[in-house]
Parts: structure tokens; C-alpha cells; sequence
């Protein structure tokens, strides 16, 4: 086995802390928002905090941890 093999940012997280789960997460609430709430400008407010946080999560951070671990 190959211990200098690099482990991927997703390898280190619970499954929880998945794209998957992250997505599925931000778009059910954008969902029930909207249904239970039945108002377009809160959902859109939600809506973009839940970019930002996919943004931050999905985009920025794998890429942060990735130029770390090149180093």
C-alpha cells in the first residue's frame, strides 16, 4: 500500500459533510421554505445564503485544502 498516496478532502469527511448531502440539504430547504412559507423573497434570501454556503463548502474549500496539501 502506498502511504504517501493523497487523500482527498471528501476522504476526511463524514457523510454528512458530503456534495451530496450538502446540495441535497440546501435544496430541500430552499423547497420547504418556499412551501411552508409560500414568499418568494424569503426563499430568494435563503436561497442566496445557500450559494454562498455551497460556494464556500463545494468550491473553495476542496481547492484550499487541495493547494495545501501540494505544498
Amino acid at each position: 500500500m502506498d502511504t504517501n498516496a493523497k487523500k482527498s478532502f471528501w476522504d476526511s469527511k463524514p457523510y454528512w459533510c458530503q456534495p451530496w448531502s450538502i446540495i441535497s440539504f440546501g435544496v430541500l430547504v430552499l423547497i420547504f421554505s418556499f412551501k411552508l412559507l409560500n414568499n418568494i423573497i424569503i426563499s430568494s434570501i435563503l436561497g442566496f445564503f445557500i450559494l454562498v454556503w455551497w460556494i464556500l463548502f463545494l468550491i473553495i474549500a476542496p481547492n484550499s485544502y487541495q493547494v495545501n496539501n501540494d505544498k
